[in-house]
């Protein structure tokens, strides 16, 4: 049975807690001065560089101050996976509160402006596949629930980390001696 340092996963799930706090004020900061950070690139792109950056951050912590120097890729792997993880469990959590309870608009707001940028879309959409894929689309959005933009927002947290993870496990790793 493989045992796991608990000084690493105290790490993990601490810079986990820290990164979705920021994730969760980016996102406040954008919905309140009505940027729509659902259909907004600047946010997205905020939230890559956040959890790019408390990643990058729990591993070097790890690196230097638990591993004494010494930092193997299931080392990144492993504090990368809790710290993406954590952080898309708890905006989810956020995201799931805000959109029921916070905001019970919000689904409708989210319908009516997804539909508005695929019908300034139409043209494109249309010449690229077809009018009965443009509808689909249509109907789609329609059809979208509270739980499915849940589950969008938390798959997507994780393929940042996903993708980022396994770059710097092998940047800070150490060769062995």
């Amino acid at each position: 049975m493989i045992k796991v340092n608990p000084k690493l996963t105290r790490l993990s799930f601490k810079y986990g807690a820290v990164t979705a706090l920021f994730t969760i004020i980016a996102f406040l900061v954008f919905y309140y001065m009505g940027l729509q950070p659902w259909r907004n690139l600047l946010s997205f792109l905020l939230d890559i560089m956040v959890i790019v950056i408390f990643l990058f951050l729990a591993l070097k912590d790890y690196k230097d101050n638990v591993g004494g120097g010494e930092f193997r890729f299931y080392h990144g792997m492993t504090i990368g996976f809790i710290v993406y993880v954590t952080t898309a469990a708890i905006f989810a959590l956020f995201y799931l509160v805000f959109i029921y309870w916070g905001n019970p608009d919000f689904l409708s707001e989210f319908i009516i402006t997804a539909q508005e940028d695929l019908v300034n879309r139409k043209d494109m959409i249309v010449a690229a596949l077809s009018e009965e894929s443009y509808l689909e689309q249509y109907e789609m959005i329609t059809n979208t629930t509270r739980s499915t933009l849940v589950f969008d927002v938390f798959i997507k947290k994780l393929l940042i980390g996903l993708v980022v993870t396994p770059v710097f496990s092998i940047i800070l790793r150490s060769s062995r001696a």
